[in-house]
């Protein structure tokens, strides 16, 4: 049974009230008859009368709370899944309660009921005249109840000019007013002749789904390709719980210049009924500059420099071994090698670029480089029944591959760039001259090694737990062992390449023998 066909608390004092009513014009007639009260009938017409019109009244009052328990809130509401406007069910009272007078004066009273219409209309063109905002504001509630033009439990957005925008959401629609409660829970009253004239942008229609932009100004030095990889990124990195929604998908255009730099807009999706726009705003915000800052670059901001010299670089490169040192330094798993060993690794590395769906590493697949993603967005995914299963995304100043390089094993999933990807490839035999001059890296690149398998793994199981640091310690003598012996065999083969070759002995060649010198005589005996 429906919830609104069973009877509620606030039904029983209306039925109770409407048959206390008629058991009173059923009885209190013989009742008077009994105790002889007579005093010319008057009392009996008194009685009478109070009792008709208080039927009138309490049935009245009666048939307005079961419309409103029946239609209005059972019925109407589950129908459109939302609460009635308390205008169209104040409306249906008004209608109601006046059949009741107007029963209560044509027939208990005999009196034409035509005549007092005729009488309120030219009272009400009075009252109108004197009143006509109070009525323009009815009027428009319930236009706007006809015309659906907005609900309870729409979002909205109402612009005026000269007036900062205001957007909340409708809490109540009644005579002459529409309330709205803002995100920050403020309960705005506004007329519904006010309502009328301003443009309303309705964010709940055609569903609940709406697009927001945030805008970011970055340095004309930085390049346009480079600053749509990256804001995509970061944008696409804040969808899910807590941000915007991930289909439809984020996207990145130039908008425009100013005198800071390159205006660019992110424009994203969202739910407004489930998070507004200034929490899916920060976590867009936060997500960006965590991107830009592992790419080395800033919002731009306003200079006033002068150089005598050259200018310097105010963004870093990939293509500058300083600046990609400065990028790894940012790296977790490089946090405790020192500056020396950066630079060395810095040199040795060369940034790579991969297009959006492109494969970084996939499942099966022998071991090879390990990536260091310095800009875009990357997905993690496993062969589950043979159909890919995502199980993470990997950011900016993350690796991938790191397991696989360092240990021999095949790779264990598959990393897919999402966006355009830069990444710098570290290679075996770019670790293992560090590894050979400085074995104490060993220890420390197998622990940080073994932190991020566990995590993986975590993500792989669907576990939020805490790292156990018997499970880290366990795992980081795993691979350091197969890192020392991997290690060794790289080092040693590169020894070998890079050894001189020996010196091969050149043929001696046979020094002149010296002859005694000739006299002229002798010499021209000779040439004859």
């Amino acid at each position: 049974m429906p919830a609104y066909t069973r009877m509620p608390i606030r039904l029983w004092a209306p039925t109770l009230l409407f048959a206390a009513f008629v058991a009173g014009a059923v009885f209190a007639p013989d009742l008077l008859d009994r105790i002889h009260v007579n005093d010319g009938g008057r009392l009996h017409e008194l009685l009478r009368d109070g009792i008709h019109i208080g039927l009138w009244l309490s049935g009245a009052y009666l048939v307005v709370r079961l419309l409103n328990h029946v239609l209005w809130e059972g019925f109407v509401a589950h129908v459109i899944e939302r609460p009635v406007p308390r205008l169209l069910r104040d409306s249906l009272s008004i209608v109601v309660f006046m059949l009741a007078v107007a029963g209560i004066v044509g027939i208990e009273f005999g009196q034409p009921v035509v005549g007092i219409w005729a009488t309120s209309g030219a009272i009400g063109i009075v009252l109108g005249i004197a009143l006509r905002s109070i009525i323009l504001d009815i009027f428009t509630g319930l236009a706007v109840n006809f015309d659906h033009s907005y609900r309870i439990g729409d979002w909205v957005e109402l612009v005026e000019r000269a007036v900062p925008p205001i957007r909340g959401k409708i809490v109540e629609i009644n005579w002459r007013t529409t309330r709205l409660e803002t995100e920050d829970k403020r309960v705005m009253v506004i007329p519904n002749s006010r309502m009328g004239e301003m443009i309303l942008a309705n964010l709940s229609m055609p569903d609940d789904t709406c697009r927001f932009e945030t805008r970011i100004t970055l340095d004309f030095s930085i390049r346009t390709d480079r600053a749509l990889r990256v804001l995509l990124a970061g944008a696409r990195a804040a969808c899910g719980p807590g941000g915007p929604v991930r289909e439809p998908a984020p996207n990145v255009v130039v908008w425009g210049s100013s005198e800071l730099g390159i205006e660019y807009r992110i424009r994203h999706w969202q739910r407004y009924d489930t998070i507004g726009e200034a929490p899916a705003r920060d976590a867009v915000m936060r997500s960006v500059l965590r991107h830009l800052a592992m790419a080395g670059l800033s919002p731009a901001y306003p200079k006033l420099d002068t150089f005598k010299a050259k200018m310097p670089t105010r963004q870093l490169e990939h293509s500058s071994i300083d600046d990609r040192t400065k990028l790894l330094r940012q790296l977790e798993i490089f946090d405790t090698l020192t500056d020396a060993q950066l630079l060395r690794l810095g040199a040795d590395t060369e940034p790579q670029h991969f297009p959006a769906g492109e494969n970084l590493t996939s499942e099966g697949d022998p071991r090879g480089p390990m990536f260091v993603i310095a800009e875009g967005l990357c997905e993690v995914s496993q062969l589950e029944d043979g159909e890919p299963k995502k199980i993470a995304t990997i950011e900016p100043g993350d690796v991938v591959g790191e397991h696989s390089m360092l240990t021999g094993e095949p790779h264990t999933t598959t990393v897919a760039a999402l966006t355009e990807v830069v990444a710098y490839a570290v290679h075996p035999e770019h670790l293992a001259p560090l590894l050979a001059d400085h074995p104490e890296l060993y220890e420390q690149i197998s622990h940080s090694v073994a932190v991020r398998h566990l995590r993986f793994q975590q993500a792989l199981a669907s576990s939020r737990g805490p790292h156990q640091p018997h499970e880290v310690h366990s795992i980081a003598e795993q691979i350091v062992d197969r890192m020392r012996a991997l290690f060794h065999t790289v080092g040693r083969d590169l020894a070998l390449v890079n050894a001189e070759p020996p010196a091969i002995a050149e043929p001696a060649i046979a020094e002149p023998v010296a002859r005694p010198a000739r006299s002229p005589a002798v010499r021209r005996a000779a040439r004859r």
